[in-house]
């Protein structure tokens, strides 16, 4: 493994503690519930977002614009949403070539009366966002609802707890979460796909595997569902208690119970598959 799935877990958590530092911030109309804002951007730009809780949906379209629609939830006393509300700001920064959009929530001192001002409440922002089709995207959240749609261009995103959902994109996907669940479904990779996650389950339907696939996980379950067609490079690892199955036929250099090389369809995309307790399967679309 590149890194201990022990240490991926400290790394993610403690990430999250630590928003985005913006610069120049482009003062925002936030009034109410909810407001949009709109910014220009260049094809082939970049996305970022950080959220951490509530809801990050990114969809492409033919615009030209990235537009960002905002919506504040919260369930508690009529006092705790004025507080929180005001408190609750949405940070934009934009240039010709990225759009960045920052959620910063009110936080309590626990160690003063602060605390004890406020009843229990839930509340968290929902971010919906269109996008030009052709743009680059960066996510980041704790454990916000994560889905992206129909967009062209690289996709990052980082996480601790989030579900994760990617349809109809094509371009690399980085993937580093920790649990829960990760979907990618009609995905057109170029370049490399990486998914690396703890526990949890992942499904992978890919309709082209580009250069490099990287599949990680200690205990979850991982789904690689690929073309009858697809030819693979395959490299399998893992422990003890990891298990692997593959509807494909393997040309096997070598084969063993926690290891597995050898190719498929003649060769082509490298498709590397570690677990430490997991398991991982291949399967034909």
């Amino acid at each position: 493994m590149r890194i201990s799935f022990k240490n991926l877990a400290v790394i993610l958590a403690l990430s999250f503690m630590c928003g985005f530092v913006f610069v120049n911030p482009v003062p925002a109309q936030q009034t109410g519930d909810q407001f949009q804002r709109n910014f220009a951007i260049q094809s082939g730009g970049t996305l970022v977002v950080d959220n951490y809780k509530g809801l990050i949906r990114v969809t492409g379209s033919d615009s030209g614009q990235v537009v960002v629609n905002v919506l504040k939830k919260f369930e508690g006393t009529d006092k705790d949403k004025t507080w929180w509300m005001a408190n609750t700001q949405i940070h934009f920064t934009n240039a010709a070539d990225r759009v960045e959009v920052s959620v910063e929530y009110p936080s309590c001192n626990c160690s003063t009366t602060d605390w004890d001002n406020h009843e229990s409440y839930q509340a968290s922002v929902e971010l919906t966002i269109q996008v030009p089709r052709k743009i680059n995207l960066q996510i980041k959240g704790y454990k916000p609802e994560i889905d992206i749609s129909d967009t062209d261009g690289d996709i990052r995103v980082s996480s601790y707890k989030a579900p994760i959902g990617i349809q109809g994109t094509s371009g690399g996907i980085h993937v580093e979460t920790y649990k829960e669940t990760v979907r990618l479904k009609n995905v057109t990779i170029r370049g490399t796909l990486d998914v690396q996650m703890a526990k949890g389950e992942a499904w992978v339907e890919a309709k082209s595997l580009g250069e490099r696939v990287n599949l990680e996980t200690e205990k979850g379950t991982i789904v690689l569902k690929a073309p009858q067609s697809a030819g693979m490079a395959l490299d399998y690892s893992g422990g003890r208690r990891a298990s692997f199955q593959s509807d494909f036929t393997i040309a096997a250099e070598t084969s063993c119970s926690s290891s597995v090389r050898g190719t498929i369809n003649g060769g082509g995309t490298q498709v590397h598959l570690r677990s430490e307790k997991g398991s991982i399967r291949l399967e034909k679309l």
